[in-house]
């Protein structure tokens, strides 16, 4: 069992999930062009909700994976532009996450005697 609180175990693990989405929005922008691309999808939100509820053990061995998303034909509209905007409000989430995660760390080094 994790000595770290369950908030920074979480937001750890959804830095996981974001990193992964991000790499599977560059996969789709990179192949929407092949005849028969398939998408890849990552969602974890859910899970990760659950499995915050059961504490930091079950979070920290959470798995996400990469999911297989649509199918497109060679004729269907392969909207790049959503890709684009999923890909922006990823690395929103991530730096908000990097920042809050910061701010925890340096409030703690704080509480224990450290400076900045």
């Amino acid at each position: 069992m994790s000595s770290e609180p369950l908030a920074l175990v979480v937001a750890v693990k959804a830095l996981d999930g974001l990193s992964m989405r991000m790499a599977a929005i560059a996969q789709n922008v990179a192949n929407a062009g092949n005849p028969r691309f398939q998408s890849v999808v990552v969602n974890f939100e859910n899970a990760l909700g659950a499995a915050a509820g059961r504490g930091t053990d079950a979070v920290e061995h959470m798995p996400i994976t990469f999911q297989a998303g649509k199918v497109f034909g060679e004729s269907d509209d392969r909207r790049l532009d959503l890709e684009l905007a999923d890909a922006a409000r990823t690395a929103g989430r991530y730096a908000a996450l990097t920042d809050m995660i910061g701010q925890r760390m340096a409030l703690a080094s704080l509480a224990i005697g450290g400076s900045r």
